[in-house]
């Protein structure tokens, strides 16, 4: 399936992100994410979905004892809505239950409208992968997708949450080299679940949305003294990014063709931030069965090819 840029030279992207749908039959909470998903499809007339993790709860404890079968008829559903799609996974897709790689095989069956994964790329059963948009009057490569799979839990003692890998920042360098071009310029997105660390510093240039995530409730799951001490930290809001830095933003900026990162993870941060001229974005959080004070809703994403501009801006349900 080729991804082309229609006969005005506009391209539109909806990313929905952090579903949180449970067990199926899905109650009314996930009825009411997937009604709303597809109303926005609707109005909006997007040419492609993109899905950027925590679709799922994978865990009995958020009674969810079968995500295969929930992930399945989300898939299902991706299908009935008739526009290509991309998925990657977050934090809470396989925590219990389910793996990646069998979440992947779900897609790989029933997916008849996922977009086509290019130069994909799997470590530590986290797949990556390159979307290609072409020339609305041929098939030349105009701009390039990246969609990357930020992993769940570092289980090591250095950061709670995983951080983009060093082969994956290997793959991107190299991958990002076949598509270069003589001029550069800056109209390649990036795809994943958990922020960079430095959304931190993005948050101190906010063009529009909130940084509204509350440090106290998400550090009431931790026993360490030393993550409690953070509840004395001087500022409210925070980025739940991993706390070490494996430095994917660094090859961002050397790229030079990256115009930006669109996320998820972090319910109530929705902003829109530039760090060093790169867009850092979170994406609106979707879905109605998980916490979160800012309204739910989706991001699109308007391309433009006779200009090569790129327009971002929430849709609230």
């Amino acid at each position: 399936m080729k991804l082309k840029y229609n006969k005005s030279g506009n391209f539109r992207i909806i990313q929905f992100t952090d579903l949180h749908l449970g067990e199926y039959p899905f109650n009314s909470h996930d009825k009411n994410t997937l009604s709303a998903i597809d109303k926005v499809v609707q109005e909006h007339m997007p040419d492609l979905l993109i899905f950027t993790g925590d679709i799922v709860y994978s865990m009995s404890n958020h009674n969810a004892p079968n995500p295969k079968e929930s992930f399945k008829q989300f898939i299902i559903f991706a299908e009935s809505l008739h526009i290509p799609y991309a998925v990657t996974f977050g934090n809470h897709d396989t925590e219990e239950h389910v793996s990646r790689e069998e979440l992947r095989t779900i897609c790989n069956q029933f997916g008849v409208n996922a977009v086509a994964k290019k130069n994909a790329h799997i470590v530590e059963n986290r797949e990556s992968y390159v979307i290609e948009l072409l020339d609305s009057m041929s098939d030349e490569v105009k701009n390039v997708f990246y969609v990357i799979d930020s992993g769940d839990y570092s289980n090591t003692e250095h950061s709670y949450y995983a951080w983009v890998l060093p082969e994956q920042i290997s793959w991107f360098q190299k991958t990002a080299a076949l598509y270069k071009r003589q001029n550069p310029v800056k109209n390649n997105l990036i795809f994943q679940h958990i922020p960079l660390p430095e959304y931190w510093l993005a948050s101190q240039n906010i063009v529009d949305g909130n940084f509204n995530e509350d440090i106290s409730m998400n550090l009431n799951w931790t026993s360490d003294p030393d993550e409690k001490n953070s509840h004395s930290l001087p500022f409210d809001n925070g980025v739940f990014s991993p706390e070490v830095n494996s430095g994917f933003f660094l090859e961002m900026l050397l790229n030079k063709e990256v115009w930006g990162m669109f996320v998820g993870h972090d319910h109530d941060n929705s902003f829109h931030g530039i760090y060093k001229g790169i867009h850092l974005v979170y994406g609106q959080s979707t879905g109605y069965n998980t916490y979160g004070s800012e309204p739910k809703g989706a991001r699109v994403i308007d391309l433009n090819e006779p200009n090569q501009l790129i327009r971002t801006y929430p849709v609230i349900f």
